[in-house]
């Protein structure tokens, strides 16, 4: 039996306990990956949604491991079945800072699906992976930044703790927006959302933190 023969779809469950146990022997022996990215670009949509559900949970403990995949995933996010296109989009999420390159020549797509995917999981986790992207340098930052404030306010709002979120890596590691970027955190203080708040205030707190560590690093020595 194959690695592909035990997911859930193969062996009729219903639950994700397969896929699970799949992902646990890759955790073990990371050489399964290659068979299970194969799978990935299945034209059996249920198979193709198993393999990378296996590659998220891997994605979650492991992102280096699965940043070879980015490319795969980044097709997947075209697929007509919902499931698959989330499951790809999750995956990105945690693979985002390690497979920097891959996610730098498709933010365009990103940001599409951002404002145009009918599914609120494959938006939510697309959101993620442009805030994750933010993580790997000043210059993903700065590419980061226009499509998570957009990000803020499509869909009625209804991204915006991810977007927050995001924005807090954007101002780590791009401290010069940290002015702009807490000005966006105050706008959310009020919402109705304590998800958003907590965002909000998470936020205009590492603002507060990244002056705070300038004006150490600039003040003289005494």
């Amino acid at each position: 039996m194959t690695i592909l023969d035990q997911l859930s779809s193969r062996l009729g469950d219903r639950t994700e306990t397969a896929n699970a146990g799949v992902a646990e022997q890759c955790l073990a022996m990371p050489a399964l990956l290659g068979e299970v990215s194969e799978g990935l670009l299945s034209k059996e949509a249920p198979l193709a949604g198993d393999c990378a559900e296996v590659i998220t949970k891997v994605a979650e403990e492991q992102p280096q491991w699965v940043a070879p995949y980015a490319p795969a995933l980044i097709t997947l996010l075209s697929h007509k079945n919902t499931r698959v296109r989330w499951e790809a989009a999750h995956a990105l999420a945690f693979v985002a800072e390690a497979a920097y390159p891959t996610i730098a020549a498709n933010l365009a797509q990103l940001a599409d699906i951002i404002h145009n995917d009918k599914s609120i999981i494959v938006r939510d986790y697309t959101v993620d992976a442009v805030g994750n992207y933010a993580r790997s340098g000043a210059q993903a930052a700065r590419e980061a930044y226009p499509i998570l404030t957009e990000a803020l306010t499509v869909w009625e709002g209804k991204h915006a703790g991810h977007a927050l979120a995001g924005l807090v890596n954007v101002v780590i590691k791009e401290p010069s927006l940290r002015e702009e970027i807490s000005s966006y955190g105050k706008q959310y203080l009020e919402d109705k959302r304590g998800v958003v708040r907590k965002a909000a205030r998470t936020l205009i707190k590492a603002a507060k933190e990244k002056v705070l560590s300038n004006l150490q690093v600039d003040s003289p020595v005494s």
